[in-house]
């Protein structure tokens, strides 16, 4: 082993609910402050069953020391396959923290530090977020049950939290299944309308939701990242502090480049430590839009080709999203979209969803539908798709 891998792993079990933020804060503040690492894992709950705490304990590694200046090694979600361990320095971690307190994400100029609701499993890179940026702002943040299965997550005890904030800035990272939860709820509404910051993240919002939020007026900023690149680093398109993206010419495979991007990945199987050197090639595509801004537009896996004719299967979901008597859909490499809906009102909406996709993507593109009562998610919210591959194929 080279002089560069000293640090050892010792890990930190994280219980669901506030017990585990609380639990994750403390371990990562000590990790911090004597230049140890972090490396949380879950303990078995109702979102987290045996196996997988076993693929996340495998992709951090333990029993192998990481390189002297990793802070933390947390693990992918695994939405496609096993998980893997990514190793991140204090200033990985840290490099979008003052942009993002500061209260410039959302385009306001703050005068007290923020109060965060932690609404995200810490264990996950949304969640660590929260607490270095709450470390930042010597502020801890207030934590919900509902986190990593310690229960439901509830409007009701959203609002709770945003009214024990008092009168400080308060910011919250959502992702977008919670956000449109509130929304739907009076006082979820309310409650969003209180908050001084909200971040979206984790995977596309539908376009409802979206539009909702800006009617309003809630100050929200769709956060594009993942692991591999400390959480989100470009914000509602636009490029955090010194990081940039390109567009591969053949494909549009979005590759982001800046101070947040990881150290790499852990060794696991055989496999070497892969450096990332600033550098990340995502698994996504899109394209810049007029003003140089960054647009989303699916996996490069979510691509299917029939006749010839290349279908995003992301671009049908969003389609048959935009309807509001859907709550969500996939869309499987068959074309079957699964759709989460009352069966009686999507029958009346369905006509009108199939006019949709042929106007804007051609009749090639119209999948079977199936109503389902709902689709598996991860504890991180992303989509489970190893689960839902299993389940409807």
């Amino acid at each position: 082993m080279a002089d560069s891998t000293i640090r050892e792993i010792e890990l930190t079990q994280i219980p669901p609910g506030s017990p585990g933020v609380a639990t994750a804060f403390d371990a990562l503040s000590e990790a911090l402050a004597n230049e140890q690492v972090f490396a949380p894992i879950p303990q078995q709950s109702r979102h987290y069953s045996s196996h997988q705490i076993q693929a996340i304990r495998e992709a951090i590694n333990p029993s192998t020391p990481c390189h002297s200046h990793t802070a933390a090694i947390l693990t992918t979600s695994g939405s496609t396959g096993n998980p893997r361990g990514v190793e991140l320095s204090y200033s990985q971690l840290s490099a979008m923290n003052d942009f993002v307190n500061s209260g410039e994400v959302v385009g306001v100029q703050l005068d007290a530090p923020p109060q965060w609701i932690c609404a995200l499993p810490v264990t996950s890179v949304g969640g660590v977020n929260v607490l270095t940026r709450s470390i930042a702002a010597g502020v801890p943040p207030i934590a919900l049950e509902s986190i990593a299965g310690g229960s439901t997550f509830d409007p009701d005890e959203f609002a709770n939290s945003v009214e024990r904030s008092k009168d400080e800035p308060v910011f919250v990272s959502l992702v977008p299944a919670q956000l449109r939860r509130l929304l739907n709820s009076q006082l979820g509404a309310q409650a969003l309308r209180r908050c001084t910051a909200i971040l979206i993240g984790g995977g596309p919002t539908p376009t409802n939701d979206f539009l909702q939020a800006q009617d309003l007026g809630l100050p929200v900023s769709y956060t594009y990242g993942m692991t591999e690149t400390s959480g989100g680093c470009i914000f509602s398109g636009k490029n955090g502090p010194g990081t940039n993206f390109t567009l591969d010419p053949a494909d549009s495979r979005i590759t982001l480049h800046g101070p947040s991007i990881a150290s790499g990945y852990r060794p696991i199987g055989g496999r070497a430590f892969t450096p990332f050197n600033s550098t990340f090639a995502t698994d996504d595509f899109g394209v810049a839009d007029l003003i140089g801004q960054l647009e989303i537009l699916g996996r490069l896996d979510d691509i299917v080709v029939i006749n010839g004719v290349n279908i995003s299967r992301t671009a049908i979901a969003k389609i048959i999203e935009e309807n509001p008597s859907v709550q969500s859909c996939y869309v499987l490499p068959n074309l079957t979209a699964l759709i989460v809906a009352t069966p009686a009102d999507f029958e009346g909406v369905s006509g009108s969803i199939r006019h949709q996709i042929v106007q804007k993507l051609g009749s090639i593109a119209i999948p079977t539908f199936r109503v389902v009562t709902q689709i598996p998610t991860l504890p991180n919210g992303k989509l489970d798709r190893v689960t839902i591959t299993n389940l409807y194929g």
